[in-house]
């Protein structure tokens, strides 16, 4: 019987392991592809950890440690496949299910390093995994995968020479043992330091902390510790003080349906109080069901109902039921300016004081959470008889997703279609390729109830849909656009989102392992007919996708608009955070980025910063606003474009130099408008955060969406994020009164043009509306602020997006109306019209 499966350069021990034995794994010098080994014993209860010594290492080479299942493919990372987890070497990421976002950061390993693999807790759903550095916690993740079977140790391994001492789970003697009354224990970032003197946390970085700096307990509460506690060592004018939350070890994928089941609860300091918070105490705790906690079978990490709760100097002020997730609720804390230094206490009351009123709130509060859980399960319901779709394809539904299998010899595309359709609040579904070959194809994406069953969605008209055999997105019938798309095969995770919702078309949002790939319109104005469809063709072989309805989950990917890992990328990118600089491959055709949301009320800048010397023979990049995908048909307006574009060539190059800021904003006019909806609105061109020129023009259905098309020979474009927002700007009402006069003079000469039978883009032309400002003219041709270089000395003042530490995380709210001194402070939607920028549907926080 096989003990390893191996592919590539890798020369391993291929023996039977024995108790403390360290077996050699080598990748041979300039083997470059991903290369891999996975041991084919599964870890378990008894054997559930692995490590790896680190003996030699290049320094572009790459090593990911992970647990995966036996159909991962031999060219993957684990954690970069469905129901796997891994971690990187060279950037200290970690991977579960495709999804890097969790609590904490990692931290880079190399030579002389050890590191671990440890399952904490084999559960039902899905299992918990923490990965340890020389013996310390460095992170913690859900692996997703419910059959413990699977559990495989696996490596791949990049860019030899690589030399590693491997320690199978039979081999390794003993688990390692950490705890979070140790505070060294506790996974904080690397500009974080305990002192033991003091038994503070303090931020020791140079710069001022921007965002959250997160501190997580390697273990979740548990009976022996039910509650945990933070000492307020710093506060300030514009920080009350620190934060705390309870969370999940990584986010839950898909987000549950259910109100009740979160990954992420918080609590945050009312600024009135400030002044006297030095040295208060304020924690969180989680109380056991009294009926249950004291049997002998409990399992405190098991999923269950738990009542949360907020303590103040141990004086418990809020608390909420909720259902803690397999594994627990781990104890976090976020430093910010002015709150950078903290003292952590598990020791001091790990359990709650008042016992019997703890039992009867929980006893008060449970019919209620039972109600709503059992009133999310008749909504998240799918029967065969919702679905649409062709004999052949068959169906197997379960209470988390439906499983959709077409037979290798059903010739032929067959679609499925589900019945309910997407809303505002409902308004994403994904699916997990199970089984397909590259011979095979399956289309996702939203139809109309007459859709014909064998096509794929976005071939007729009206639908929209991506394929995975050519990677194209399509909407009736065409795939032009700025983005080229990218084929998606077994082990991706695929999503559509109906990210824009508006009157006379919207606008889908196609993601892949839970990062953005593209949009384009749908061209349906009825509500009722946004069907989820999903088409597959076998070709000879058999396709498996298990599919997520809308009603299983609770919402989309939330991307930020602040880091450039949430945009829309060229496959094979990579993105430099430190700079916000995308690198991208050799092209020889024009490439762009992409914004994942459109510019709006909250969100109404973005700007270019040029790096790289320009001329004729090597231009730099376009900066551009651009519609979802061409309008179709296309616009017969100078007030209706696919495109607005800055180009710094031939004339346009003298305006501009390296290191400029170029950017474009809008401004609307018709506050009472929703953004995603057309109307007329103010669009200006920036260079160094001056309004150079403005122009009237309608925002199509879903808004200008910033776009950034990189010529051939250009391999990288640095974006800047600090001017997001701008709430001050030189435009006055008398400019938009001129301009807004200017653009219902043009409407007329339009109609009169079309009346004749003309054409009003050929005979009036479009550059000539673009302008200075009315204001700035007025004041240059009066001698006043005058600027020989043609920019104006109008200045816009900026607002940067506020970054989220849990871009997508969900939360709760917990609330107490009766507790005086504690104001509830809301964060808004991402619909919400002032200052949602869609970097982050943050939590509702105390």
């Amino acid at each position: 019987m096989r003990k390893f499966r191996c592919a590539g350069d890798i020369i391993f021990d291929d023996v039977d392991i024995t108790p403390g034995q360290i077996c050699n794994v080598k990748l041979k010098p300039h083997s470059e592809t991903c290369n891999f080994l996975q041991y084919l014993n599964p870890l378990t209860p008894e054997k559930p950890y692995f490590f790896a010594q680190i003996r030699t290492l290049a320094p572009n080479s790459k090593i990911t440690l992970g647990i995966a299942g036996p159909d991962i493919a031999s060219d993957a990372h684990p954690g970069n496949w469905i129901d796997s987890v891994g971690y990187h070497s060279d950037t200290g990421q970690c991977y579960t299910s495709h999804q890097s976002v969790a609590n904490t950061e990692g931290e880079k390993f190399g030579i002389g390093d050890v590191f671990g693999v440890l399952v904490t807790y084999f559960g039902e759903k899905r299992s918990t995994v923490i990965f340890l550095k020389n013996g310390s916690p460095v992170a913690t993740r859900f692996l997703f995968e419910p059959n413990h079977s699977r559990y495989l140790p696996t490596i791949s391994l990049e860019n030899g020479p690589i030399d590693l001492g491997l320690m199978w789970p039979e081999a390794a003697m003993g688990v390692p043992t950490y705890s979070e009354k140790n505070m060294l224990h506790w996974i904080r970032p690397v500009s974080v330091n305990y002192d033991v003197l003091s038994n503070m946390f303090i931020y020791n970085g140079k710069d001022k902390i921007t965002g959250e700096l997160i501190i997580q307990s390697p273990h979740p509460l548990s009976l022996e510790i039910q509650h945990f506690e933070v000492i307020i060592q710093e506060a300030g004018n514009d920080c009350p003080g620190p934060s705390i939350s309870l969370a999940t070890c990584s986010p839950l994928v898909p987000s549950p349906s259910s109100t009740l089941s979160q990954d992420y609860i918080r609590f945050d300091l009312d600024f009135d109080v400030q002044h006297h918070l030095l040295g208060q105490r304020i924690g969180w705790g989680i109380h056991y069901n009294p009926e249950t906690r004291n049997l002998p079978d409990f399992n405190p990490k098991a999923e269950q109902l738990v009542y949360c709760y907020v303590t103040a100097n141990l004086d418990i002020i809020s608390g909420k039921m909720m259902m803690q997730p397999e594994g627990g609720f781990y104890p976090l804390v976020l430093l910010k300016e002015g709150a950078s230094k903290v003292t952590i206490d598990v020791e001091s009351n790990p359990k709650p004081l008042l016992t019997h009123q703890m039992d009867n709130q929980f006893k008060k509060e449970l019919a209620a959470a039972k109600k709503i859980l059992q009133d999310d399960l008749r909504e998240r319901v799918v029967k065969e008889s919702m679905l649409r779709k062709t004999d052949s394809v068959e169906v197997t539904i379960t209470d988390q997703f439906t499983t959709l299998r077409l037979p290798a010899d059903k010739p032929g595309i067959h679609t499925v279609q589900l019945k309910k359709p997407l809303t505002e609040n409902s308004n994403f579904f994904l699916i997990r390729v199970r089984q397909l070959s590259e011979d095979s194809g399956i289309g996702v994406g939203v139809a109309s109830h007459e859709f014909p069953l064998n096509k794929y969605p976005g071939k007729t008209r009206p639908s929209v849909g991506w394929t995975s055999k050519d990677g194209k997105m399509y909407r009736n019938t065409r795939h032009d656009g700025n983005l080229s798309g990218e084929r998606y095969q077994v082990g991706d995770i695929i999503g559509v989102e109906m990210e824009a919702f508006a009157k006379e078309m919207s606008v889908a949002l196609f993601t892949k392992n839970f990062r953005p790939v593209g949009t384009a319109y749908y061209t349906q104005t009825n509500l009722n007919e946004f069907l989820p469809t999903i088409s597959l063709c076998a070709n000879g072989y058999e396709v498996i996708v298990e599919v997520f309805w809308q009603n299983m989950m609770r919402g989309a990917p939330l991307f930020s608009v602040v880091d450039l890992q949430h945009w829309c990328l060229p496959p094979g990118s990579v993105v430099d955070r430190a700079t916000n600089t995308v690198h991208v491959k050799d092209h020889s055709t024009p490439v762009s980025i992409q914004a994942p949301y459109s510019l709006h009320k909250g969100y109404n800048h973005f700007e270019v910063q040029l790096t790289k010397n320009f001329g004729p023979d090597c231009p730099p990049p376009a900066v551009v606003l651009s519609t979802a995908t061409p309008l179709d048909p296309p616009p017969n307006s100078c007030l209706k474009l696919d495109f607005l574009r800055f180009w710094a060539v031939n004339e346009a190059s003298a305006l501009v130099q390296v290191g400029d800021l170029v950017g474009w904003g809008l401004l609307y006019i018709d506050e009472s408008i929703h953004h995603d909806e057309e109307q007329l609105v103010i669009c200006y061109l920036t260079v160094n955060r001056k309004i150079l020129l403005v122009r009237v023009v309608y925002q199509p259905p879903g808004g200008f969406y910033p776009l950034v098309v990189l010529p051939p020979e250009l391999n990288e474009v640095t974006l800047e994020f600090s001017a997001t927002i701008i709430r001050q700007h030189p435009i006055t009402s008398q400019d938009v009164a001129i301009l807004v006069k200017e653009a219902r003079e043009l409407m007329r000469k339009e109609n009169e043009i079309l009346k004749r039978g003309g054409d009003p883009t050929s005979e009036l032309g479009g550059s000539a509306w673009f302008r200075s400002l009315p204001s700035a003219e007025a004041a240059e041709k009066n001698g006043i602020q005058k600027d020989t270089s043609g920019h104006l000395k109008e200045t816009v003042k900026d607002g940067r997006v506020e970054k989220s530490a849990k871009t997508n995380k969900m939360a709760t709210t917990l609330t107490d109306p009766a507790r005086k001194g504690k104001k509830l402070k809301q964060a808004q939607s991402k619909k919400a019209a002032e200052g949602d920028h869609k970097s982050s549907r943050s939590c509702t926080v105390l």
